[in-house]
């Protein structure tokens, strides 16, 4: 319990890990706000000046003419079957041309801002994970916590112990911070939101705390198997990189199933359908050749899983059995 205490300590009190979770943090209320700012109510004065803008348009010689020509000939503009209605509909102007402003949706947040606030946090928690174990091998400290506690494996399990849950712990206040500032707002502007969309979004932010702290505990694992902050990340770049690239060029089909990318958005979004390139469809196949792939939540979970596996065994292992200098 008191190594535990320790490296609780030793986890928050590192200036780089505390500057990094203020970063995530930052990150996360930037989005928020963002959000917030680009879906207000529109005010009287902009409401006005956008009616301002569409007699503006309206009143214009050339575009009274381009509107008559239309009705005169929609086939011309749209097509067969077409009628007067559609120019008035797809030419005629309104106020939202000239607003650009949306509505604050959540379930619409949550296939679009959702995943990619999920994605950058877990980013920023690998991060922290690899440089809460580097500084130990950076400044040499490791050698010296062997000292007062020479068994290596309580060493290292206590160590990834408090890297998966301090990582998971601020993913989870960020991914709940952020959600419920926008749920807040949109009841304070009169916005429902379904309970589907809530359970959604709950389930979703579920498995990007378990992703962050998955992620965190594996630049831990990683860091402490190489023994180096800057190799770690380097690896994990050209690992995320380079395998994108090495797969486009495998002449194997279905290879699109084995891509870092596609499987982190299937374990974030509950599966994905991407276009597979690999896949060849033979000219008797005709229209009915999909070349889309289906990667599910298990096959993403598969495959971060015994990514995670494979690095956690290897560290432990080694660190028990290699010299500390």
């Amino acid at each position: 319990m008191r190594l535990l205490r320790v490296e609780v300590s030793r986890f928050f009190s590192r200036r780089a890990v505390v500057l990094l979770v203020l970063g995530a943090a930052l990150l996360t209320g930037l989005l928020a706000g963002s959000r917030v700012w680009d879906t207000r109510p529109v005010t009287a004065s902009e409401l006005a000046e956008a009616k301002a803008q569409v007699a503006e348009q309206l009143a214009q010689p050339d575009f009274q003419h381009e509107l008559r020509t239309c009705r005169d000939d929609p086939e011309t503009y749209f097509g067969p079957g077409a009628t007067s209605a559609d120019c008035d509909v797809n030419m005629v102007p309104t106020t939202a041309n000239y607003l650009n402003r949306s509505t604050l949706d959540l379930a619409q947040e949550r296939r679009g801002n959702g995943p990619a606030l999920v994605v950058l946090v877990a980013a920023l928690m690998i991060i922290v994970g690899t440089t809460y174990a580097g500084g130990d091998w950076h400044t040499g400290s490791i050698s010296n916590q062997l000292l007062f506690e020479p068994r290596r494996t309580r060493v290292w399990v206590t160590k990834a112990l408090v890297a998966l849950v301090g990582c998971g712990l601020v993913a989870a206040v960020l991914l709940a911070s952020f959600w419920a500032a926008l749920a807040l707002v949109a009841e304070a502007r009169g916005i429902a939101t379904g309970p589907g969309t809530v359970s959604v979004i709950a389930w979703e932010s579920l498995r990007g705390v378990a992703l962050a702290a998955a992620g965190g505990l594996g630049g831990y694992a990683l860091t402490m198997l190489l023994r180096h902050t800057v190799g770690t990340l380097a690896l994990l770049f050209a690992y995320a990189a380079g395998g994108e690239a090495l797969l486009a060029l495998l002449p194997v089909d279905g290879s699109a199933r084995f891509s870092p990318t596609y499987n982190l958005f299937a374990w974030v979004r509950d599966g994905v359908r991407v276009y597979d390139q690999s896949v060849v469809c033979s000219p008797s196949q005709g229209p009915t050749c999909d070349q889309r792939l289906s990667i599910t939540l298990v096959d993403g979970a598969t495959y971060l899983g015994v990514l995670l596996l494979v690095t956690l065994v290897l560290s432990a292992v080694l660190f028990r059995r290699r010299d500390v200098p």
